[in-house]
């Protein structure tokens, strides 16, 4: 395929042709920086011997070299806007509240800058429709536009929405101008003010004799001033890229306005587009090979991208070749999209910041340094340090964090520890050589350095939500430049920086209505007619810019693919283009329609058995204990077992201050102890008025629950807590949760009451058993198996009248629904029926029955399980039952039972019994491994 001569190629022999070889009096100003690169090789090519290159430089460069002022960052000019805010209106609006819309406000600020329009008479009081009377400034349209608006400020316009619009508006003429008188003070000013500034500026010495203006199409008013103002000097020549196919159309179609745009600045200018220069606009009619390809999803289409640079041989032609993304969201799967074949590629699109680890560390700094302080503690909720921890550049600054928090932490102290972890990764990773990972290290500690001085100099007083919100957004914004050689290889980029630039083929992704033209955001203050009457920019203008880069983009293209998405779900509207529907009614070029199909198979996600290998096995042969609740879930299923006991992957911890359903229970265990510790520290024996003591006096419960709450949630130690010298600090939940645990606690007092007088045998008491086994391939095995019992007590008989040892299992969830019909339930893993809990109180109850220490009367014993919630009745009883037959002894069960037992743990250490899935999908619902299962 022939190459087709580029715009910059027209330029820049044209240039050569009229100024010669001597160009370094010269600048040549473009919208943006990219395209000098590729001028510069240009006119090396057409010199054809040494020369002097101009200088390059970019209209924000232009005007920004002859002002005295600069431009603040973003966040100092709204800290500045909202002092004039509150100035002016008397409102005490937190900057908190402020920020989102004085962004709004200094968009259209910098509106009307640009555009020179006056600002007294913008927002000048519409209450007072008097004050409009001298409107000789303003054509007959302007004047219809206006009269349209104030129309419906001409009934009720006192109404509470429109009153205080009005008031908000009557003060936005003293805000900019204090605004701007402020920021001049300090050398500063917003874009558009000193655009505004130049642009009205009498003594500008201009540094170059001749100013060159290539490419440019939609002229501010600030920017047609200064072109006018150089060329009445002598000094300006100007360079427009348009389609003159385009040009008589713009009457008629919307798609071509920039047109109309250009072809009035070719009246501002009318002599520079001479003969020579109008070469630039011919043969521009030439056929051209356009496909329009519908895709499912955005993945779909950077995937394409791999089989489109390979079909023709696209990727050889190298920098005549462009990816064009509409949504530059999808850079980083169409980078990993990429052929081998294409091994020279330069992206513009710069790579985003938020998307390094540098990002998602300070996300975890700033969850540390806040919300995982602790209050009744001086360190930090366990998850907040494990995150930290965890992160990969944890390596270089474990030893640097702080081990407890320092009160009550400050902006700007807050800043100063981020800012120094930051500089502790560059520093100690200074040998790394990703050149990735040292820019992004770089350009975050800029940002948190920029913050924090903002917040020392007064310029930014926010609360720490707030400051968190403006950390992320100013890394969402900023992005690292990919280095390497601009004008070699395929081009990856956005819309805007195709300006200028022409290629031979040119893919153009997710051209979507809404990405081409972009979603216009409207919003602004200043109403829709009154900005068009006042010649501001408007959705109008917006939609023409990108009407422009769309076709001046395919003009001298030979081969076009553009692609979109035809889904309507995740935020897409599923229309192509309206710029691509206008092609289509043009019906000058013959257009392709395809479609991208996922050829995706559906397939059902299951779980793979675990095979005990060597490893496995190794694991299995050093457990020397098992515990109940490990049976319980191999039981349940045998896959999540090996999860959890055998690869040793834990559960995600709650929050150190949350409680959940654990921590509920392990506050109500701990205070039941430290109640039935001082009822007994005198006597085994419980008597009816020690337990009424406790409930007649409600403080003497909530001091107990405290000091629960101190152990198991805060871990604060009695003495610990004592020193605080002030009462236990809860949330609302935590309120909510004491509340439940003291009427609980209230219960099983009630209870006991019934029952008294018992003896207590023992208060969380540890107890152990070995148990010989043989595996299922002939192996003989033992383990020591037990756990704590929450409480060993001797109660009477009321059938026998003998005594009976009851081992006590307190559960503050839901109650048993369905009783267990024989011991073979037990171990089916039966959750209706509670069987975990069967398996669990009777191994206890079993290994009390045999223990000559604590049994050595050998007394019947009794497995119970107090259900706090169900005990209210005065005839509840918790001993199990086995098909309604309460076990009062539980010797009865004890061969069927360890029989059953043995053979469970023959099955778990058996080398050749794989770690299968359960079949119950229940069980998979409520699993913590379901991820991992791929469920």
């Amino acid at each position: 395929m022939n190459q087709t001569k580029t715009f910059l190629e027209f330029v820049s022999k044209d240039i050569i042709h009229k100024w010669g070889n001597d160009l370094s009096r010269v600048a040549v100003v473009f919208p943006n920086k990219r395209a000098a690169l590729f001028m510069n090789e240009h006119l090396a090519r057409y010199a054809r011997k040494p020369m002097w290159s101009p200088a390059y430089i970019t209209i924000s460069d232009l005007f920004r070299r002859h002002s005295d002022m600069q431009v603040g960052d973003s966040i100092k000019l709204i800290c500045d806007l909202h002092k004039s805010f509150v100035k002016c209106t008397g409102l005490n609006e937190s900057l908190d509240h402020f920020y989102g819309w004085g962004q709004l406000l200094l968009t259209d600020f910098d509106d009307i800058d640009k555009n020179m329009a006056d600002a007294d008479r913008i927002f000048c009081n519409l209450k007072d429709i008097h004050e409009l009377d001298d409107i000789s400034y303003l054509d007959d349209e302007q004047r219809k536009m206006l009269k349209r608006f104030f129309a419906n400020f001409s009934d009720d316009h006192e109404s509470e929405l429109k009153r205080r619009f009005l008031s908000l508006w009557s003060h936005f003429s003293d805000i900019y101008n204090d605004y701007n008188k402020r920021l001049q003070e300090q050398g500063l000013g917003y874009e558009g003010a000193i655009y505004r500034e130049v642009a009205t500026k009498d003594n500008i010495e201009f540094k170059y004799d001749r100013y060159i203006f290539v490419g440019f199409n939609l002229l501010q008013q600030v920017e047609q001033k200064l072109f006018a103002r150089l060329k009445k000097m002598g000094k300006a020549n100007f360079y427009w890229d348009f389609d003159e196919y385009y040009m008589p159309r713009h009457k008629t179609t919307s798609a071509t306005d920039a047109g109309h745009y250009i072809s009035m600045y070719l009246e501002h200018f009318p002599n520079e587009l001479d003969t020579r220069s109008k070469e630039i606009y011919a043969n521009m009619r030439q056929p051209k090979h356009i496909s329009y390809i519908s895709a499912a999803t955005e993945n779909i289409q950077a995937r394409y991208v791999s089989q489109w640079l390979r079909n023709d041989n696209r990727y050889k032609d190298g920098r005549h070749t462009a990816v064009v993304m509409c949504d530059e969201n999808i850079l980083l799967p169409v980078m990993h999209s990429l052929p081998n074949e294409a091994d020279k590629v330069n992206i513009t699109s710069g790579f985003p910041l938020s998307m390094t680890p540098v990002a998602s560390l300070i996300s975890l700094l700033f969850d540390l340094y806040t919300t995982g302080a602790m209050q009744h503690s001086r360190r930090y909720r366990t998850q907040y340090v494990d995150k930290v921890l965890a992160h990969p550049y944890a390596q270089y600054i474990a030893d640097c964090i702080p081990l407890s928090p320092m009160g009550k932490i400050d902006n700007i102290t807050l800043l100063q520890q981020i800012g120094t972890l930051i500089k502790h990764v560059g520093v100690k990773a200074k040998d790394e050589s990703d050149a990735l990972f040292q820019e992004s290290i770089f350009r975050m500690y800029t940002i948190i350095n920029r913050l924090e001085q903002l917040a020392a100099s007064d310029d930014m007083d926010v609360d720490v939500t707030t400051l968190r919100r403006l950390t992320k957004q100013l890394i969402t914004t900023t992005t690292i430049p990919f280095h390497g050689e601009p004008v070699v290889g395929i081009q990856i980029m956005g819309v805007l920086e195709t300006r200028n630039l022409d290629f031979n083929h040119v893919l153009l992704l997710s051209c979507n209505e809404g990405n081409m033209p972009k979603s216009v955001n409207d919003s602004s203050f200043i109403p829709y007619s009154i900005r068009k009457a006042h010649g501001l920019t408007t959705i109008d203008n917006k939609v023409a810019i990108y009407s422009y880069y769309f076709h001046r983009l395919l003009q001298r293209a030979q081969d076009v693919t553009i692609v979109y998405n035809n889904t309507t779900d995740n935020g897409h509207t599923g229309e192509m283009s309206r710029f691509m529907l206008q092609l289509m009614v043009d019906g000058t070029h013959n257009i392709k329609h395809l479609n991208l199909l996922a050829q995706n198979v559906p397939t059902t996600m299951c779980s793979k058995a675990i095979v005990k290998d060597e490893k496995i096995q190794q694991e299995l042969d050093q457990m020397k204990n098992i515990s109940p609740s490990a049976i319980n879930v191999y039981i349940r299923c045998p896959l999540a077992f090996f999860y959890e006991y055998v690869a040793r992957i834990k559960e995600p911890d709650c929050e150190d201050d949350t409680v959940d359903n654990r921590m509920f229970g392990n506050i109500f265990h701990k205070a039941a102890q430290f109640i039935y510790e001082d009822v007994t520290s005198r006597h085994a024996t419980v008597e009816k008025t020690q337990l009424q003591k406790y409930l007649k006096d409600e403080k003497m419960l909530e001091t107990v629950v405290d000091r629960a709450f101190n152990e198991e949630l805060f871990k604060l130690s009695a003495s610990e807590a004592a020193n605080k010298k002030r009462a236990t600090e809860y949330n609302g939940l935590q309120i909510i949760n004491r509340k439940v645990i003291i009427e609980y606690l209230q219960q099983l007092l009630k209870i006991d009451q019934r029952l008294a007088p018992f003896t207590v045998l023992g208060l969380e008491k540890q107890v152990y058993n070995d148990i010989v086994f043989n595996t299922e391939d002939g192996a003989q095995r033992k383990v020591k198996i037990g756990g704590i019992i929450d409480r060993l007590d001797m109660v009477t008989d009321p059938t026998t009248g003998k005594p009976t040892i009851r081992v006590v299992d307190y559960k503050t969830g839901s109650p048993i629904k369905s009783v267990i019909k024989s011991i073979d339930e037990v171990f089916e893993g039966n959750s209706y029926k509670h069987s975990d809990y069967y398996l669990q109180t009777f191994l206890y109850s079993l290994i009390i029955n045999n223990s000559s220490k604590l049994n050595p009367s050998k007394y019947n014993v009794s497995p119970a399980l107090l259900f706090i919630k169900q005990a209210s009745a005065n005839n509840y009883d918790p001993v199990l039952c086995i098909d309604e037959h309460k076990v009062t002894d539980i010797g009865i069960y004890k061969t069927e039972y360890l029989k059953l037992l043995k053979e469970k743990l023959g099955e778990i250490f058996s080398k050749q019994k794989p770690f299968v899935p359960t079949n119950d999908k229940r069980t998979c619902e409520m699993c913590a491994f379901r991820m991992i299962c791929g469920i």
